[in-house]
């Protein structure tokens, strides 16, 4: 368990990842019955070298049993950034989607430390609901990019969400957890665009935690660009009209009334006109 869940690492049969190297740098002679005859196992927020550098050390040091199922919860890849549509690696929450019998689609939640939702936001011992929020957007977007477009004529392609529902069932932690996606229904009303009604289910141990109800539209590109090119510079024309009016309505006026009424009357006087 990486430091973002040190809290949770406390409880019987955690082992912070820290202590676990500390345990496997001593002496190369030094016993470890910490860890001796265990059967240890990499858990959620480890990045892959971490998983492979504890690996290296304790086969090293003849832990080859105790690090048999160490990649027994890593055994899946992580999805495309392309498919995620991420740019950082740490930012992927999902392993590349599985298609199965009845149609349905699998992924394995996975979480990074330095993953851009859990960086500044974590409380408690359980995973955030975010993170799991947009792990079920990145499923959506994987399932959709890799088995669903391959007859679409444009290479780049614009998700548009028109609906979004997530539920909460029970607190997640972090441990081994699964993304389930079956589409509800899907259409293509026009060439250059296709709808999705999808539902998702995250499982943990077997039982639901959370889950999400999702229609989105993927569009041509090349269209949807040009249309929201416009009203990007609607919205720009349309704040500006309401700010103007805000400071119309907020200017105060140059006198009062009873300000008019009390000055002291007399001969006005004429500023210079500036040459």
């Amino acid at each position: 368990m990486p430091r973002a869940f040190k809290q949770f690492s406390e409880h019987p049969n955690l082992l912070p990842y820290e202590e676990l190297l500390s345990i496997l740098l001593r002496s190369d002679d030094a016993p470890v019955p910490e860890i001796a005859g265990r059967k240890l196992i990499a858990g959620q927020g480890l990045d892959d070298m971490q998983v492979s550098h504890a690996w290296y050390i304790g086969v090293s040091r003849g832990l080859i049993q105790e690090f048999s199922h160490w990649r027994a919860a890593r055994k899946v890849r992580y999805a495309d950034r392309s498919l995620c549509h991420k740019q950082r690696p740490e930012n992927i929450l999902i392993s590349a989607p599985e298609k199965n019998a009845d149609d349905s689609y699998t992924s394995e939640l996975l979480l990074h430390e330095r993953n851009e939702l859990m960086l500044d936001h974590l409380t408690g011992q359980h995973i955030q609901g975010m993170v799991l929020a947009e792990a079920c957007r990145q499923m959506f977007l994987a399932v959709t990019e890799h088995y669903f477009l391959d007859d679409c004529p444009s290479s780049k392609r614009y998700f548009v969400i028109n609906l979004m529902n997530v539920r909460y069932q029970s607190f997640a932690f972090p441990l081994p957890t699964q993304i389930h996606y079956r589409v509800i229904e899907r259409k293509q009303p026009k060439p250059d665009r296709i709808f999705i009604h999808a539902d998702m289910d995250v499982h943990q141990s077997g039982q639901p935690v959370a889950g999400m109800e999702v229609q989105f539209t993927v569009f041509d590109d090349g269209y949807l660009s040009k249309r929201e090119s416009k009203l990007a510079a609607q919205a720009v024309g349309n704040y500006v009209d309401f700010l103007r009016d805000e400071l119309r309505k907020s200017a105060p006026t140059k006198y009062s009334s009873s300000a008019r009424s009390s000055r002291p009357q007399g001969p006005r006087q004429m500023k210079p006109l500036a040459s």
